[in-house]
């Protein structure tokens, strides 16, 4: 019988000192034999001091802040595992998750990237499903509904991370360009089974927060990272585009609007 494939999970953290030490036990509390866990602490003030002894987890630090894109790169390219998966610092893993997609690769060796459903969990500790059971993957679908991939809910190959990594210069929707270009590029499947929860409170130090110029400066980022692939799905093209040109109007940014919805014509390519 083959040793397990060691599964590296890498999280990333800053300045949540009290969160982070749950993300981590839900990853050494899978049932899974052979797991090493990273930490990266984005220059959190002060250092992150994790409260857990355990040979399987490393604490990298940042001096200084690199970016959430960067945390990740760090800590992918220091682990050791043939399988990646993240988390993120306040969400969590649930029973089983590691076990079930590993086996999912092991069993299916065509496919580089497993992904499954996650837990919703707002403010009042009401609950909902990110995807349903019947949710049907392709790479067109995902790309036309911007990304329906959760970080959390992920299980990589080596490979994926060694051809494709994350943007540094995003600091939101890096998401977005990152499993988009994975699943153009690599197998993906979509595993019909509940991994992790993903947290939802609407805490004020969330990275979900809307500051309308970043949003547009990172989407217009992302809509450059993926032209390829817009220009050869105009449907797609013209949503991206569209959404490009929704948020130059709330930022005034007029001149941008209008370049996006040219763009957003099918003859014109970015």
């Amino acid at each position: 019988m083959n040793a397990p494939k060691l599964i590296s999970t890498v999280i990333t953290t800053k300045n949540r000192h009290r969160l982070v030490p749950n993300a981590i036990r839900s990853v050494l509390a899978q049932n899974y034999p052979a797991i090493e866990v990273i930490v990266v602490d984005d220059g959190s003030e002060p250092p992150i001091e994790l409260p857990i002894d355990d040979p399987r987890v490393r604490l990298i630090r940042n001096e200084k802040s690199k970016g959430l894109s960067a945390a990740r790169n760090i800590g992918f390219r220091a682990s050791r595992g043939e399988y990646l998966s993240m988390l993120d610092d306040d969400d969590y893993y649930l029973p089983g998750k590691l076990e079930t997609q590993a086996a999912y690769l092991d069993e299916h060796p065509e496919v580089d990237l497993v992904f499954s459903r996650v837990v919703v969990k707002g403010k009042a500790g009401e609950e909902r499903y990110y995807l349903g059971q019947d949710h049907v993957h392709s790479p067109v679908i995902n790309a036309f509904a911007f990304n329906l991939i959760n970080p959390s809910s992920a299980l990589m190959r080596r490979e994926v991370f060694e051809s494709i990594q994350f943007d540094e210069r995003l600091v939101k929707y890096e998401d977005t360009l990152f499993f988009n270009r994975v699943c153009f590029s690599f197998p993906t499947a979509y595993l019909p089974a509940d991994v992790s929860v993903w947290m939802q409170d609407q805490r004020p130090d969330q990275l979900t927060r809307v500051f309308f110029s970043r949003n547009l400066r990172n989407f217009a980022l992302v809509c450059d990272g993926l032209k390829d692939i817009l220009n050869q799905y105009p449907e797609i093209k013209r949503r991206y585009c569209t959404r490009l040109a929704f948020q130059a109007v709330r930022c005034a940014s007029f001149g941008q609007m209008f370049s996006a919805l040219w763009h957003a014509l099918p003859v014109n390519r970015l």
